[in-house]
């Protein structure tokens, strides 16, 4: 009798365990982010019995991207990545992840038509969408109103264009001499790898990076190189510093040492959250038109997978993505909500009200351009910001920088 009672206790536990999944999921969401995200995985976890996510941070989005190569040739990938919209080209083109299209096609629970087109356009490659957009952003003006205030500049009127910006700096520059360091810089525009905050400066300036199919870079035309000449004019003057690392900018921003600069949108309600003072959140001034970079990040599942854990990842991204967590994920870090329901929602009117900050990215959505993708944009990117970087440190001229890149680049695209 305990024999047969033991058998059925097994089979009981043996039952219950049937359908259990768990999955793993790498990310790239760190410090004020990492909260966030964990509280979703958690609410997850806690809303699907039958399966369980672990969360795991990798990373930069660099770091992340050379950990998942390593994991997949070795076998030993996660279940679900993010995956920077810029890296989705790395992984499509040898089928690392699973095309959601018939995933899509057989789920009347999200409509991909749902999604805003040009975050869509981010995770389609040759036609077929290997990610659900998650994390995007917009590159925004930042700035700090105490300082416009203080220099007579009407805090909630911030610069409209090149010539504005400019004026704004040096009003907004403060030193004790002519020849001394300032005490206050007006901007602070690209330090230490921040190439896609020069890129939006090309296309303002009429001027493209790459032909329309990505076979040529074309950076070193007039309107590159003048935008480059004009950057690098910020520099010379001192409008803005030189020596700084990523941290350092931000450090020295948030501390009210610099007075503004563009910034990811993803960073708002940290800024919110770290300052001691006023935060205006912007549109880029324009040059001869007006736009800004699309960035950020997208949920992929990775290829290969059994069927129970790959309908298990699904309900996990498409989970993630939904009304109202894209809602929270918006309202906790500043990164965009991705659906048009979520857009048009009572709900986001109320997170304004709450946070009008975070109003200015949505207003930018009609006029942003995502950046440009390639299966070698890692090393295609380092070149240009190695250009870039030699003309902010005085070794090369605009036009001879650009020129000695393009002919690297376009080794790389062909």
């Amino acid at each position: 009798m305990k024999r047969v009672t033991m058998v059925v206790i097994l089979m009981i536990f043996a039952l219950t365990g049937m359908g259990a999944v768990t999955l793993t999921f790498w990310h790239s969401m760190s410090d004020y982010q990492k909260p966030i995200i964990d509280k979703l995985v958690s609410d997850f976890n806690k809303a699907h019995k039958d399966i369980t996510v672990r969360a795991i941070f990798q990373g930069s989005y660099d770091e992340t991207v050379t950990k998942l190569k390593a994991a997949l040739l070795a076998g030993k990938g996660p279940d679900v990545a993010q995956v920077n919209i810029e890296h989705i080209q790395i992984f499509s083109k040898d089928h690392s992840l699973q095309d959601l299209t018939d995933l899509l096609a057989g789920d009347p629970t999200l409509d991909p038509d749902d999604f805003v087109q040009s975050f869509w356009q981010t995770i389609v490659r040759d036609e077929k969408p290997y990610a659900l957009p998650f994390n995007i952003s917009a590159l925004m003006l930042f700035y700090n109103k105490d300082h416009f205030r203080a220099a007579g500049l009407d805090p909630d009127r911030p610069p409209q264009n090149w010539e504005e910006l400019e004026e704004y700096a040096r009003r907004l520059t403060i030193r004790k001499s002519l020849d001394s360091r300032p005490s206050q810089y007006g901007l602070l525009w690209g330090v230490d790898t921040m190439f896609y905050q020069f890129e939006p400066l090309v296309w303002q300036n009429g001027g493209e990076i790459f032909n329309e199919d990505m076979t040529e870079c074309v950076i070193n035309s007039p309107e590159g190189v003048e935008a480059l000449e004009t950057w690098r004019r910020w520099f010379v003057e001192g409008l803005s510093p030189v020596d700084l690392t990523i941290d350092e900018g931000i450090q020295s921003f948030t501390m009210g040492r610099i007075s503004m600069g563009p910034m990811t949108s993803g960073g708002i309600r940290y800024a919110l959250e770290n300052i001691p003072w006023s935060l205006g959140v912007a549109p880029l001034p324009e040059g001869k038109q007006k736009t800004t970079t699309l960035g950020g990040g997208s949920l992929a599942i990775m290829a290969g997978l059994s069927e129970e854990k790959l309908q298990a990842a699904w309900t996990f991204i498409k989970w993630m993505v939904s009304e109202k967590n894209t809602l929270f994920w918006y309202e906790g870090t500043g990164y965009m909500p991705v659906l048009k329901s979520a857009m048009s929602s009572l709900e986001i009117q109320l997170i304004w009200q709450r946070f009008p900050q975070l109003k200015a990215p949505i207003d930018s959505i009609e006029f942003a351009r995502p950046r440009p993708v390639h299966t070698n944009i890692i090393e295609i990117r380092n070149i240009l910001y190695d250009a870039v970087e030699q003309v902010r440190k005085g070794v090369s001229e605009p036009k001879s920088a650009f020129d000695s890149a393009v002919t690297k680049v376009n080794a790389l695209l062909e």
